[in-house]
């Protein structure tokens, strides 16, 4: 018993040594991969250091007509800058863009000092001359002018189309309707320049302007709504056919009857020539249909207001005919009602509404009040090369305080002042004048002012009662 228990322990200690040594092995081998990764990364961080390759010099070949001020704008690639093969490649894009090369090729060549990049090109052909022929009651100066290209310029079918189009709608609008113009050189690859060919026919001027179908308005009337009129002095200063000018009269005059509320008004043209072809008379044949009335008017979404007051302050009342020029002065009065209570951001939009009984509509008048706004800051600013007037000479124009609520009214009285004080340039035609501007401040949820506010406090749209 006691051999047999012997013999059972040396065959466990036997397989103990197994294990151990199976353990020993594994670590032996976990050892060995982390020592490989080691020295894996001894050797990659012991690589030699690369130095930054520079381009030694950037040469242009084969261009003539381009300058070589032009390419160089163009280009990203500089001498002594880092050699970067994705920045030469943009660099090609870019002057392919340009529309001025046919094909751009690019070289490099290692050199001690560095890296030397050559751009071939091969170029587009150009615009060598320009010339029109047939052209006897307008300049070349002046068609030189309207056709969009100059000596130089890249020479393609499509510019030189475009340009046959510009100079043909060019005499159209001075009253040579039936002009034709045709390419004679630009459309071929091996042409030198562009010819135009210019067949001006009869000039067309505009005799008589007469209206049919017209009750609501005269014919002086009508004139007023459209561009296309006779000449004066005996015709001798405007008055030549422009038939895209006639279109857009046709536009203007339905718009004019829309706005009166002949929503279904339909107007055409009637073109009858002389013998000659030389005088025309212009027909506006206009086919009015009904006359809209509102049937009522109403106010939507407004709180701090009545309906009735509101209602008030408006021109256009139940049974009156649809009119557009009385219905924008009702939204620009509603504005004001709100402005005058520091609601200068109101939106205020009218929305006419047909029924289904033809000629009758509804009107209703959207409101979003806003807040009550006060005024925070005043900033001037006062513009020009050297200005000269102080901020105190327009903030005692200004009856607008900080912490007062604004009012639009005092506003407009405001920029009033400052333009009747000749102080500051004022031209309507340029539009150039003293603006007063108000801006919110770039808040989410800005809060109301609600009462009084004493002079000289700050508020940024901000309640007196609020903390």
């Amino acid at each position: 018993m006691q051999g047999r228990k012997r013999h059972m322990q040396r065959i466990h200690r036997l397989r103990a040594a197994n294990v151990l040594r199976g353990l020993t092995c594994l670590i032996l081998a976990g050892l060995a991969c982390w020592a490989g990764a080691l020295r894996a990364q001894a050797s990659s961080s012991a690589l030699p250091y690369e130095p930054r390759v520079l381009v030694a010099s950037v040469r242009l070949v084969g261009h003539s007509a381009v300058k070589e001020q032009f390419i160089q704008a163009q280009l990203k690639t500089r001498k002594d800058r880092e050699f970067d093969p994705d920045v030469v490649q943009a660099d090609v894009r870019r002057l392919a863009s340009t529309g001025r090369f046919h094909d751009v090729r690019t070289y490099t060549q290692q050199t001690p000092q560095g890296v030397i990049v050559t751009f071939e090109f091969v170029e587009s052909p150009t615009i060598g001359y320009i010339k029109y022929l047939g052209n006897r009651n307008i300049s070349d100066k002046a068609l030189a002018k309207q056709d969009g290209i100059e000596v130089g310029d890249s020479l393609g079918r499509y510019a030189i189309e475009e340009a046959r189009r510009k100079i043909e709608e060019y005499y159209h609008a001075k009253g040579f309707g039936k002009t034709q113009v045709s390419i004679l050189e630009g459309d071929k690859p091996q042409d030198g320049g562009a010819i135009f060919v210019i067949n001006e026919g009869q000039l067309e001027r505009i005799a008589w302007v007469k209206f049919v179908g017209n009750t609501i308005a005269t014919d002086e009337r009508l004139k007023t709504q459209i561009q296309s009129k006779p000449g004066i002095l005996w015709y001798l200063f405007r008055g030549q056919v422009d038939r895209k000018k006639i279109d857009e009269d046709i536009e203007r005059l339905t718009a004019y009857y829309r706005g009166l509320g002949f929503f279904n008004a339909r107007i055409g043209r009637e073109l009858e020539f002389n013998e000659s072809g030389e005088w025309l008379t212009l027909t506006f044949v206009i086919d009015e249909g009904p006359r809209y009335v509102v049937r009522s008017v109403t106010v939507a979404g407004n709180d701090k207001f009545a309906t009735s007051s509101l209602l008030r302050e408006t021109e256009l009342k139940s049974g009156d005919y649809f009119n557009l020029a009385k219905m924008r002065r009702d939204v620009g009065s509603l504005r004001d009602v709100y402005g005058s209570q520091g609601h200068i951001f109101a939106d205020i939009q009218a929305d006419p509404r047909f029924l289904e009984e033809p000629g009758q509509l509804d009107l209703v008048y959207n409101v979003k009040e806003g807040g009550v706004w006060r005024a925070d800051r005043i900033n001037i600013n006062i513009a020009g090369e050297n200005p000269h007037t102080r901020e105190s000479v327009v903030r005692n124009r200004l009856s607008i305080r900080p912490g007062d609520i604004l009012d639009t009214r005092e506003l407009r009285a405001s920029e009033r002042r400052l333009m009747s004080s000749q102080l500051f340039q004022n031209d309507p035609m340029t539009g150039s004048k003293p603006q007063v501007v108000v801006r919110p401040p770039e808040l989410q949820e800005p809060m109301v002012a609600e009462g009084p506010s004493p002079r000289g406090s700050s508020y940024r749209g901000q309640s007196p009662g609020g903390n």
